[in-house]
């Protein structure tokens, strides 16, 4: 198994959540790769999380606080 390949796609993958998080925090608007409905962030408290998720669910990213 070539894992090289694997963490590539992973890397890639972090990095562009990781740019929906930026832009999202500095107030941009940003749509939803599959429905195109606007992600919207969430705080949980209970959890110590940021949740970031569009309408219809399809998208949900959680961004843990320590």
């Amino acid at each position: 198994m070539d894992f090289s390949q694997l963490n590539k796609k992973f890397a890639k993958n972090f990095n562009d959540q990781k740019a929906v998080l930026k832009k999202l925090l500095k107030g941009s608007t940003v749509n939803c790769d599959t429905c195109n409905k606007p992600l919207s962030v969430s705080l949980n408290d209970k959890d110590g999380e940021f949740i970031v998720s569009c309408g219809s669910g399809c998208t949900r990213l959680t961004l843990e606080i320590d």
